[in-house]
């Protein structure tokens, strides 16, 4: 097993002045995101000033929304204190999952207030998540924060805050994450042609990427349910791996039915006309 590598949780400090590389890859995250949601939203001529009021909103809801699930899933730690609520530095937590799906709904809001095609829409915000999540959980790992269940594995990490080797979840999530985004920025320009997603159409419709995504993330991050503490804790039991399976499921659904597949075939009707 690897033990204690020295996370570098500082980049560097002078005076009162300090840089974490947890904050620096976040900033990365972002801007990475920023960029790859405008350029391909530029791209189809969306209005500018329309992508930008979207993402940001979309992100302060959805950081929001994961702090503020947080809380109250740790009522008993948090209590009525605004201090503990609003000091991330001494009472941290986030439950992103949440946070995702709420930023989503917003984006959501915003294609239908600007008639966006949706689909196409979620395509750019998918692709541009990927891009930034390497970062962000690269920032996690840097950090020692985030880490998966102890371990007697050699892949096993001691990070700086705990005594026992474990799961350097962070990194298997900044690996697949970069292996998903090359793999979506490889397709999204082929995809339609794939004679398996239009069916016996000529061509296919948007929200291909918005399926593997949610196909390959929900896989991903079930197998990671096991070796990873839960967040959405319910009953005393843990059921992260119920959202990620949904997840799952739910990119299976897109992907059928965005290709023009249906479940049931229409019956052909024919006329006979009297002579």
């Amino acid at each position: 097993m690897v033990q204690s590598i020295g996370m570098f949780p500082t980049l560097f400090a002078l005076g009162p002045l300090t840089l974490r590389t947890a904050t620096l890859c976040t900033f990365l995250a972002v801007v990475a995101a920023l960029y790859v949601f405008w350029r391909k939203g530029r791209e189809e001529h969306y209005e500018e000033r329309e992508l930008f009021d979207t993402f940001f909103l979309a992100g302060l809801v959805g950081v929001l929304s994961a702090r503020i699930s947080f809380i109250v899933l740790n009522a008993a730690d948090f209590g009525f204190s605004l201090s503990k609520w609003l000091d991330l530095g001494q009472f941290p937590g986030m439950i992103g999952k949440i946070g995702l799906l709420a930023a989503t709904l917003v984006l959501l809001r915003q294609a239908k207030r600007y008639k966006w095609d949706v689909f196409e829409v979620l395509d750019f915000w998918i692709l541009s998540l990927t891009t930034g999540f390497v970062f962000l959980y690269l920032g996690f790992f840097f950090a020692g924060t985030g880490m998966g269940n102890t371990t007697t594995l050699p892949v096993g990490i001691v990070f700086p805050s705990v005594l026992e080797p474990h799961h350097p979840v962070q990194l298997y999530a900044t690996l697949f994450f970069f292996a998903l985004s090359w793999y979506l920025w490889k397709v999204e320009k082929k995809y339609r042609m794939f004679r398996w997603y239009r069916a016996s159409k000529t061509g296919a419709e948007t929200g291909f990427l918005v399926g593997v995504f949610a196909v390959t993330s929900g896989f991903f991050f079930t197998l990671l349910s096991f070796i990873t503490p839960a967040t959405l804790v319910f009953a005393g039991l843990g059921w992260d791996w119920l959202a990620f399976v949904l997840l799952m499921l739910f990119g299976f659904f897109v992907l059928f039915t965005r290709s023009g597949r249906t479940v049931f075939k229409r019956k052909q009707t024919t006329h006979v006309t009297e002579s």
